[in-house]
C-alpha cells in the first residue's frame, strides 16, 4: 500500500493561456477517488515541490457517477473523476481536461456546443405533465395522537 499519491496536473490559468504540469503528493488514505485528491489541493494548494499555488478548478455536481460533470483525462482516459479509484490507477495520476472542448480553466471545459446540440435536436424524452401537479397537500405541524380503542 502507498504512503502517498502522486499527482501530475495540466493547469491553464485562462482561455488560451499556455498549459503548464504541476506536481503534487498527497498522503494515501484508502477508498480516495480523483475528486478527494483534487478536494485535498483546493484545501492546501502546494505543490510537490513544496510551491503555493492556486487551487485547481473542475467541474463535479451529483459525486455519484450521474451527472458527467467531472469527466476529465485520468491518465490519459477519459473518465468521470468520481469513479476514478486511485488504489485502481497507475501512479503517477495525470488529470488534464477533455480535448474535444475548449478549456475554460484548468481542468474545466466549456460543453456549450454539446448543450446547444442536445437542445436542437431535442434529446431528451418528455414527460407526462406530472411534473407540474403543482404543490402536494399540506399537512398539519401537530403531532397526531392515536387513541388506543
Amino acid at each position: 500500500m502507498p504512503s502517498s499519491i502522486e499527482l501530475k496536473i495540466r493547469r491553464q490559468d485562462r482561455p488560451g493561456a499556455s498549459p503548464r504540469w504541476e506536481e503534487f503528493s498527497l498522503p494515501y488514505r484508502q477508498d480516495m477517488n480523483v475528486i478527494t485528491c483534487l478536494m485535498e489541493i483546493q484545501r492546501n494548494p502546494v505543490t510537490k515541490q513544496g510551491r503555493k499555488t492556486t487551487p485547481v478548478v473542475w467541474d463535479c455536481s451529483c459525486l455519484e457517477e450521474v451527472c458527467g460533470a467531472c469527466t476529465m483525462l485520468v491518465n490519459g482516459r477519459v473518465r468521470q473523476s468520481c469513479t476514478a479509484l486511485v488504489d485502481r490507477l497507475a501512479a503517477p495520476i495525470t488529470l488534464a481536461p477533455m480535448t474535444k472542448f475548449p478549456v475554460i480553466r484548468d481542468l474545466s471545459v466549456d460543453r456549450q456546443r454539446m448543450f446547444d446540440s442536445l437542445i436542437r435536436i431535442k434529446a431528451w424524452i418528455p414527460i407526462d405533465g406530472t411534473h407540474a401537479l403543482g404543490p402536494g397537500p399540506r399537512r398539519s405541524r401537530r403531532p397526531t395522537r392515536t387513541r388506543n380503542a
